[in-house]
């Protein structure tokens, strides 16, 4: 039994190797006679009996398929054939699947020993298997490579094209007409027309390389089918390329209606903020007022209603995403809001802050403000920052967010209508009488130009020190931003006045009088001359 168990799985084995390459075309000849099993038009055996269903002659041409295939398979070996052995029949077994049944029957239809008409059918197909080997495979192994060259020939000539294609229209691109005057009103700025030529050199750059990868997965797919090795590579690439596509296009079928709502809630969204952003551009040049809103606080009404409408029609289109109830789409929406939450608390402190600067109109571009230790001219209001020019010219920009947390001081709010107060303080000893040195101050005052003269100077005795009094002298300006030159000319003319009546200032520490007053020589030449 174990001589005939080999003599089966080699006769098996040879079966299958000699099938493989056999025509389709089959012997009609009559039952009694059987239908041959060939390969490359030699007759390796006859089936005689049927099987189950299978007539005899379906057995042939199935055994016949299958054996070319495994004949054809690149990876063909011996060790990948397995046979079954029972007490009736033989089964043969290549890759896991079956490749033909012999019975008992079928050698009693040969009138011999199954253990005979195993070795013979063995030695047929042993001879046939060689010879297909040795004379098919190496012509299609020339034929192979003559393909691959032709088809490396052709990738090569057409990727040259398509590069000299590319230059051709970049050349065309570059130089078109660009010294020739306009035939009608350009509405375009420079600047834009420069930024369409750029989309232009882009787009024919992305094409080009759209082209490339085209052709060469036309080749990979060409390459991949010629060599037997690879051919399984070839349907793998192509079901890679097809499969997204067809998923993507079949999605879009099933969800068009969803597609449509996206598209409309989009567009409306797209024009509502271009009349928002037209609104809030003349209501800031002051063409049109809207009412509890200034003009400098306009463009920032206008970003506070893109964000709000952007996130209301986010919200509405949300459930009309294709995928958005998958569990991956809600897992990174899960991740960007936990990102979100963590690292942006204080820009949610910024954002709040500059709404409420928005409705409180605490000021506005040009004001002249302090915040804690920064103080300069608003330059730039926004949402996030309010930006500050120094009197150094320095910009500084001061997040909103401070605004919750400390306290802003105004200088222009009230300074054009009822005038900003200016106010130094100076210590004369206890020698000087008050009523000249309220006169010396009131004086030094009328001589600082940028005051207002409406206002008049006023005078406060602040303290009364061990050694001096402390005076103080307010006066009143229009101009909060010229209020550090207004200072200096005051402290200037305070100098003057009280050296030219010889009265010692005792700033800023006194100790004991001296023998002789520290007053300033008079210097009468204007400033200008310098």
């Amino acid at each position: 039994m174990k001589c005939a168990g080999r003599l089966f799985s080699a006769l098996a084995f040879t079966v299958t190797l000699a099938a493989a390459s056999a025509p389709p075309a089959f012997a009609q000849e009559t039952a009694s006679a059987g239908y041959s099993v060939r390969l490359e038009g030699a007759e390796l055996f006859r089936v005689r009996r049927p099987l189950g269903p299978f007539t005899a002659q379906e057995r042939a041409q199935r055994i016949e398929e299958r054996l070319q295939a495994a004949a054809d398979d690149p990876f063909f070996s011996t060790e990948l054939v397995q046979v079954e052995v029972s007490e009736r029949e033989g089964r043969l077994n290549y890759r896991g699947e079956t490749i033909g049944i012999v019975t008992v029957e079928d050698a009693a239809a040969e009138g011999q020993p199954l253990e005979q008409v195993v070795a013979e059918r063995l030695e047929r197909t042993q001879a046939a298997v060689a010879r297909y080997r040795e004379q098919r495979l190496p012509a299609e192994r020339s034929r192979t490579g003559l393909y691959l060259a032709l088809a490396t020939a052709s990738l090569a000539l057409l990727l040259s094209g398509v590069t000299r294609l590319h230059r051709r229209f970049a050349a065309s691109d570059a130089l078109s007409k660009p010294h020739e005057p306009p035939r009608s009103v350009n509405v375009l700025s420079q600047p834009m027309a420069a930024l369409v030529q750029t989309v232009r050199r882009r787009g024919l750059a992305w094409a080009r390389i759209a082209a490339f990868c085209a052709l060469v997965l036309v080749y990979l797919e060409v390459v991949f089918a010629l060599v037997p090795l690879t051919r399984g590579f070839a349907q793998a690439i192509l079901g890679y390329v097809v499969s997204p596509l067809l998923t993507l296009w079949g999605g879009f079928l099933a969800r068009i209606g969803d597609l449509f709502f996206i598209a409309v809630v989009g567009s409306l969204t797209f024009y509502v903020l271009r009349f928002l952003r037209w609104l809030s551009v003349h209501a800031q040049r002051g063409s049109i007022q809207i009412p509890g809103v200034d003009a400098d606080h306009a463009l920032r009404l206008y970003k506070l209603s893109r964000i709000a409408l952007v996130a209301l029609a986010a919200v509405m289109v949300f459930p009309y995403i294709p995928g958005s109830g998958s569990a991956a789409f809600r897992g990174l929406s899960l991740f960007f809001g936990a990102v979100l939450t963590l690292g942006s608390s204080g820009s949610v402190g910024n954002f709040v802050g500059g709404v409420l600067l928005l409705f409180n109109r605490l000021f506005k571009v040009g004001d002249r403000i302090r915040v804690g230790e920064v103080e300069g001219d608003v330059v730039e209001l926004d949402l996030m920052v309010t930006r500050l020019r120094t009197p150094k010219n320095e910009v500084v920009s001061v997040p909103n967010g401070i605004f919750l947390s400390t306290h802003a001081t105004n200088f222009s709010a009230r300074a054009a209508t009822d005038g900003l107060i200016l106010h130094t303080a100076v210590t004369i000893g206890y020698d000087a009488p008050w009523r000249q040195v309220h006169q010396l101050l009131r004086d030094a005052a009328a001589k600082t130009e940028g005051l207002m003269t409406a206002s008049p100077a006023f005078v406060l005795q602040r303290a009364l020190g061990d050694f001096y009094v402390e005076y103080e002298l307010n006066v009143s300006t229009r101009d909060a931003a010229a209020k550090e030159a207004i200072y200096s000319r005051l402290h200037q003319n305070i100098q003057d006045e009280f050296n030219r009546a010889g009265v010692q200032i005792m700033s800023p520490h006194y100790v004991a009088d001296p023998a002789q007053p520290k007053l300033a020589a008079l210097d009468t030449e204007p400033v200008a001359k310098r």
